[in-house]
């Protein structure tokens, strides 16, 4: 109890601070990658998983202010994918039913609204939807990244329970990625007991508004439509018959 009410009159205070000056600024993310290998049956393949890369690590970028975010991840097809990365990402997706990856998410927090720029089989899709409410439950925890002292939070997200830290200092519902909607500007992120995105610089400058715009790119469509499109391309590729196993057996 007395954690809950300490945490309700520091986002309280901040708030009050938000009313009297202008909050934004830039965070970088570490985003670590885990490139998991699974047995393939073939002697050959399974000693060359073993001389590529475990996991990489990237830089993502969040854009914010009180009103509105955006989260890059479109630096991912450039950086993750070279040399021995293109080979471990190439390894672990072959024979995997398509899916779409992101790489831009805008959020307006104020209208409750969210825009997605989505790759999916070499195409971008513009995806525009309502702010989706998150579950999260607070954790009376407690620790510091950098000089914010940050709280812990819980959700359960795509069946797995994740972790994010989120620092009422800097009282904005940010974060990387789908992981949004704290009273606090989310500074790193645990999924299956490894930190996924870490905060490595925050720079409370707030950022040009010309660079935090909704994305542009892409062909505009439905989340009816997006879901539709991908359900269709995952079960054509099902009727197919592609899979790991007739490949690796060539």
């Amino acid at each position: 109890m007395k954690f809950l009410i300490s945490t309700i009159l520091v986002l309280a205070v901040n708030l009050a601070m938000i009313a009297q000056e202008s909050l934004g600024g830039t965070v970088i993310y570490t985003r670590t990658i885990s490139y998991d290998f699974q047995s393939t049956g073939n002697p050959e393949w399974d000693a060359y998983a073993k001389t590529l890369p475990k996991e990489g690590r990237f830089e993502r970028q969040l854009l914010f202010t009180s009103e509105a975010s955006l989260y890059k991840e479109s630096r991912f097809s450039e950086d993750a994918l070279k040399g021995a990365h293109q080979k471990a990402a190439f390894f672990v997706n072959y024979g995997k039913p398509p899916s779409p990856a992101l790489k831009e998410l805008y959020i307006h927090f104020q209208k409750e609204e969210r825009c997605a720029l989505l790759e999916f089989m070499t195409r971008d899709f513009r995806v525009k939807n309502s702010l989706e409410k998150k579950n999260w439950k607070l954790i009376p925890e407690r620790k510091k990244i950098g000089e914010y002292v940050c709280m812990k939070a819980t959700v359960i997200h795509e069946g797995d329970e994740v972790t994010a830290w989120f620092t009422p200092q800097i009282p904005v519902p940010a974060g990387p990625a789908e992981y949004y909607g704290l009273p606090g500007l989310v500074l790193a992120v645990e999924r299956l007991d490894e930190t996924i995105f870490l905060a490595s610089v925050v720079d409370l400058t707030p950022p040009d508004p010309e660079l935090l715009q909704e994305p542009g790119d892409g062909r505009f469509t439905s989340v009816k439509d997006f879901d539709r499109i991908v359900a269709e391309k995952v079960e054509e590729f099902k009727q197919n018959g592609m899979g790991k196993n007739d490949y690796y057996q060539k």
